[in-house]
């Protein structure tokens, strides 16, 4: 790990997790993943509320996009750029939804540093001086130890389950995973059934607060989904009226 993630991201999310293990009833580190899980999530509610609005802002201009391409179908540029320029005038981001991903994607490698040195030993020597010190952390949370892989296969399952969900949920939402001729479409399709086996055989592999982690972001995502579509408000479109003049 280089010393930039270990400054800016390894030594902060440890001492967080450190500091919630001693804030929480009997030093659990299971409903500490699951707040420093709260916490995360939460910073990027702004950005993913936004990510989460696109799809539903283009479904709503779909016959404005869909009469776009028709117009410039003979120049896929000019198509693009009208897109892109349409989408700016709208306050469309169609890559939206790959902000979040890329933040959440170092956080996830840091802790799996994190929950591989944190969780098995103690290590005084990496918190802050200001951070309270606990000489003990509970690593067991219910019946499964989350220091080493949970022999149990409870929470792979839990994380794999809940994956699906969001993304099954996602694509409801996603106009442009419903297009059966569209390879990307297709591609997406197939990842809603795939990811949730991959994400069990990863975290069946790993320590158990990984998918712990995976498990609460994945939940805390799927239900931002549906509280964004519940209260997700479409633009009106103005209206023209045509008149006839009396004879």
């Amino acid at each position: 790990m280089t010393a930039f993630f270990r400054t800016i991201l390894y030594l902060p999310l440890f001492n967080i997790l450190m500091f919630l293990a001693w804030l929480v009833p009997g030093h659990s580190i299971g409903w500490s993943i699951i707040l420093i899980t709260l916490l995360i999530r939460g910073a990027l509610w702004h950005t993913s509320s936004a990510a989460l609005k696109a799809p539903m802002m283009m479904r709503q201009y779909a016959d404005e996009l869909k009469a776009i391409q028709e117009k410039h179908k003979d120049d896929k540029n000019a198509a693009a750029q009208a897109q892109m320029a349409f989408y700016k005038e709208k306050g469309i981001n169609p890559l939206g939804g790959c902000l979040p991903l890329l933040i959440q994607l170092p956080i996830l490698i840091v802790l799996y540093q994190v929950f591989r040195a944190g969780l098995a030993v103690y290590h005084p020597e990496l918190i802050y001086s200001f951070t309270p010190h606990v000489s003990y952390i509970n690593t067991h949370f219910f019946w499964v130890t989350l220091s080493s892989p949970d022999k149990y296969l409870i929470l792979p399952i839990l994380a794999a389950v809940m994956t699906f969900a969001q993304a099954k949920h996602m694509q409801m939402i996603n106009p442009m995973t419903n297009n059966p001729n569209d390879p990307a479409a297709m591609m997406n399709k197939q990842m809603t059934y795939l990811f949730p086996f991959m994400t069990f055989f990863i975290a069946y592999k790993l320590p158990a607060g990984l998918a712990l982690y995976w498990a609460t972001t994945s939940l805390f995502s799927w239900l931002q989904q549906i509280y964004v579509v519940k209260t997700f408000k479409p633009v009106k479109k103005a209206t023209v009226t045509v008149r006839t003049k009396k004879k």
